[in-house]
């Protein structure tokens, strides 16, 4: 799944280079996130860069720091409700009570830490494990990995597409997933589906009718789309920054012999390409779910 990893921003602020060098390394196409430990991340590292450059001759390190601070986009956070007091005061230390608590994938921090999990800045490399191609996973096909795989995607974005040619919210195996995945979904947003034309409207309709009956309100919009069918042959979940292809489809296994499936982050010119082609105005219906 998406790797999340904290980083100290007392220890990325030495330079524009070493910053650069390791904030490259992250995002959605990447399959590696950015803990947004605390909220206000992007503030300390704001507030460590002054305090690093304040003095120096030229400021080109802390004016480039800052403006690429100011151009980070929100998906390459993943938020997982951690609490972040005493960041402000000793980042490391409550790093180090959060990561016992509840591990982080790493952590990267010039303070050296006897305990697993802690990296240096300058271990950063393709060559570290943490930092080797994360971009495709297997993942059991039941509901719960399956939402959880897609986390960062559903919860980080107001518009999610579901791609699934066979998609059949009638079905245990498509039905529970979908409730999983919605579950995940924050407020305000639009969740679109897409499935191929070879299904009766209504049955359509009532499948996902009857699977929204177990899910709480959640204050978002649900859509639900057909597109020709022979048209569509693979199966993702995208939002507007990125998104996930599943190879066998976005229902669970349910007492198969195929337990799990392969997730593949897609590069971003693979997203743009599916995000457009899964788009319009023509929903057979809509609900306010």
């Amino acid at each position: 799944m998406f790797k999340e990893i904290a980083i100290d921003p007392a220890s990325v602020v030495t330079s524009a280079v070493q910053f650069n060098n390791i904030i490259d390394r992250f995002g959605i196409s990447e399959g590696r996130l950015i803990a947004a430990f605390p909220s206000k991340w992007k503030k300390l590292v704001f507030d460590a860069a002054n305090a690093e450059h304040k003095h120096a001759a030229k400021q080109m390190d802390l004016k480039t720091i800052e403006y690429r601070l100011t151009k980070l986009p929100k998906s390459i956070f993943v938020s997982r409700e951690r609490p972040g007091q005493g960041c402000t005061n000793d980042w490391i230390t409550a790093a180090i009570d959060e990561h016992r608590r509840y591990p982080f994938d790493a952590v990267i921090t010039s303070v050296e830490i006897a305990e697993e999990g802690f990296i240096s800045p300058s271990d950063v490399s393709k060559d570290h494990p943490i930092f080797k191609s994360n971009r495709e996973w297997p993942v059991r096909r039941d509901a719960k990995s399956m939402a959880d795989c897609c986390s960062s995607l559903l919860n980080s974005s107001y518009h999610i597409k579901l791609i699934d040619y066979k998609f059949d919210a009638s079905k245990l195996r498509w039905r529970r997933p979908l409730q999983e995945f919605l579950r995940k979904i924050k407020a305000g947003s639009t969740i679109d589906i897409f499935r191929d034309d070879d299904v009766l409207p209504i049955n359509y309709e009532m499948g996902v009718r009857d699977a929204l009956r177990e899910v709480a309100r959640i204050g978002a919009i649900l859509r639900l789309f057909t597109r020709p069918s022979g048209s569509m042959h693979r199966r993702f979940v995208l939002n507007d920054i990125g998104g996930v292809s599943f190879d066998i489809g976005l229902d669970e296994d349910f007492g198969g012999l195929k337990t799990h499936d392969t997730v593949t982050v897609l590069q971003e010119d693979t997203w743009l390409e599916q995000w457009e082609k899964f788009a319009g105005e023509d929903c057979l219906i809509q609900f306010d779910i």
